[in-house]
């Protein structure tokens, strides 16, 4: 009987590959899963999860991240822009009287990037940096003019 080696889990020789990159690279926990929810589009943020030949792909990407630093940089400032573009749009939907979770955050920066929108929104990952910067700007602008908007009201 043969086995599919793309369908089978992680090895440990993999786990500890992984663990010796992302401390190489200085990621916490919460970064390590930040970084595996990233690397899998949102489908996990566990290792118990991956299967062999995404794993090896991992490595692949943690060790070009280790070489080169620019990769490193480049996927770093993403992710800061995708904090700020989240931290954005959650406080204009708390100015608005809302109380969003956090996919329901992501369901709007992908509907505001022109994105499809799935079911489990993990598009957001996907948004190219340009974009983010886009939406950023966007809702940034909207909070100022509810700000504007509500002194106006208070004036009256």
């Amino acid at each position: 009987m043969e086995t599919n080696i793309k369908n089978t889990g992680i090895s440990d020789a993999q786990r500890r590959s992984l663990f010796l990159n992302f401390k190489a690279l200085g990621l916490d926990d919460d970064g390590r899963h930040y970084f595996i929810s990233d690397f899998t589009n949102g489908r996990t943020a566990s290792l118990t999860n991956l299967g062999y030949i995404e794993a090896q792909d991992m490595i692949r990407q943690l060790q070009e991240m280790r070489r080169d630093p620019q990769t490193r940089k480049r996927h770093d400032e993403l992710n800061t822009k995708r904090k700020g573009v989240m931290k954005a749009i959650g406080r204009y939907l708390e100015m608005c009287g809302q109380h969003p979770t956090t996919a329901y955050i992501k369901a709007v920066a992908v509907r505001a990037a022109g994105l499809v929108e799935t079911e489990t929104n993990h598009d957001f990952n996907r948004i190219p940096g340009a974009t983010l910067t886009r939406i950023y700007n966007e809702f940034c602008r909207k909070q100022s003019v509810l700000k504007i908007k509500n002194a106006v009201v208070m004036d009256c």
